[in-house]
């Protein structure tokens, strides 16, 4: 087994790790799958193993399964990135609920199963008309008239 191949196949590996951690736009994958490919080539010294050497049908599918996974994983973050909020304040902000009691401007609206203390930013609301929280203020939403029902 020759050393450096098997050096440059974990310094491919540790670089499709840094391409998951570190945003470089996909140049460190690519370095992990041409130092991975190099690497499998240089597995086996030939003149030591009698002209062994691993097969193209093992090198091609092997690195391209990996570089398909790193592929993977790095698309899955970048979206993840990019997808809006479910937790917190602004998760909440343009949810539609219930009011549970009229808003005169204040009152209770029943927000995903949780009841809230609200004040009405469009002056009294009636109790069972949907709302839109527009804002949060501490543990207090703040609510706008919707023609859209939960």
């Amino acid at each position: 087994i020759s050393y450096a191949g098997l050096l440059l196949i974990l310094f491919g590996v540790v670089l499709l790790i840094a391409e998951i951690k570190v945003v470089s736009h996909g140049v460190l994958a690519i370095g992990g799958v041409v130092a991975m490919l190099l690497g499998s080539l240089m597995l086996y010294d030939v003149p030591e193993t009698g002209g062994i050497r691993l097969s193209w049908l093992v090198i091609i599918p092997t690195v391209g399964t990996t570089a398909g996974l790193v592929f993977f994983a790095v698309t899955m973050g970048i979206r993840a990135l990019y997808r809006p909020s479910v937790t917190g304040s602004s998760a909440m902000v343009g949810r539609v609920g219930v009011t549970r009691s009229a808003l005169g401007p204040e009152g209770q609206v029943l927000v995903d199963g949780e009841l809230w203390r609200a004040v009405s930013e469009d002056g009294r609301v009636e109790a069972g008309e949907p709302v839109r929280i527009t804002a949060i203020d501490g543990l207090t939403l703040k609510v706008a008239r919707s023609a859209q029902r939960p």
